[in-house]
């Protein structure tokens, strides 16, 4: 077998692309993906962080409503990072049962999502909610920051707010808004504020609370 390695330039030029597909094409092709994986890894840690991260769980899903409700987290008041504008992060778990009766792989991603992201807010079922409430993943109004004196668990029943009344939302009519506590960690807790304040001003332009009693008010 004829082992002697040629250097590219003594190969004839008509020949050359072939002798080099032939020889360095592993190389390349490993050398292109270890740029694709840089690349990624960058975009993931440089790119803006979503000032709304909505988490969404129920049994009724249509591309439509997931269509609407993206171009309404678009359009809210929600800018948290202070750049001029509203970026938004949506992820949908079907949640068509009672926690237990749910898949393992199902369980396994609600695990893991909930406990990575700090969501702005729910959009459940009641499925969703009793679950949230067994494991105390749901606020309390004063946890959210009301005013002291303000009873009960921070849920809201979407009917209530004119922004969820398309057509194309009717998905989401008999499902809820809830709030998570603040997170323990005290690195969290400014950003968990700046949340509850903005859920405030929607919550107030939606005309289910003042101002005044609003969420975010009591962590000014």
């Amino acid at each position: 077998m004829n082992d002697k390695k040629y250097r590219l330039r003594d190969i004839p030029k008509g020949k050359r692309l072939r002798h080099f597909l032939t020889y360095y094409k592993p190389h390349l092709l490993f050398t292109l993906a270890a740029l694709v994986l840089l690349g990624h890894t960058l975009y993931g840690l440089l790119k803006p962080r979503a000032d709304l991260q909505v988490m969404w769980l129920t049994d009724e899903y249509t591309m439509n409503c997931e269509y609407a409700l993206r171009d309404l987290l678009d359009s809210l008041d929600w800018d948290t990072n202070g750049d001029g504008r509203t970026r938004h992060l949506l992820t949908y778990i079907d949640f068509d049962r009672d926690y237990h009766q749910l898949s393992y792989d199902t369980k396994s991603e609600l695990t893991i999502l909930t406990a990575g992201q700090e969501y702005s807010f729910f959009l459940v079922n009641d499925y969703a909610l009793s679950w949230m409430r067994e494991n105390d993943i749901v606020a309390t109004w004063e946890e959210a920051g009301a005013p002291d004196g303000t009873e009960g668990w921070a849920v809201l029943p979407l009917s209530r707010m004119e922004a969820f009344s398309g057509d194309f939302l009717a998905p989401l009519r008999e499902a809820y808004l809830c709030v998570t506590p603040p997170p323990a960690d005290p690195a969290g807790q400014d950003e968990y504020r700046r949340q509850t304040e903005a859920l405030g001003r929607f919550l107030s332009a939606q005309g289910v609370c003042s101002p005044e009693e609003a969420p975010g008010v009591g962590m000014a």
